[in-house]
């Protein structure tokens, strides 16, 4: 194995873990988006059959 390829398996092992930090985050803003988009829809629901 030369040096470059030793240099490229490093950049991949340290892409790994950031890639799945950033595809966790979206998820949890996805999940609390969408909360806050079903409080409103159910608010709005409220409203109407009052």
């Amino acid at each position: 194995m030369n040096w470059n390829q030793m240099k490229l398996r490093l950049k991949f092992g340290n892409a790994v873990p950031k890639s799945e930090g950033n595809f966790s985050f979206g998820i949890m803003c996805g999940l609390l988006i969408s909360i806050v988009l079903w409080i409103s829809i159910i608010g709005w629901i409220m409203l109407l059959f009052k």
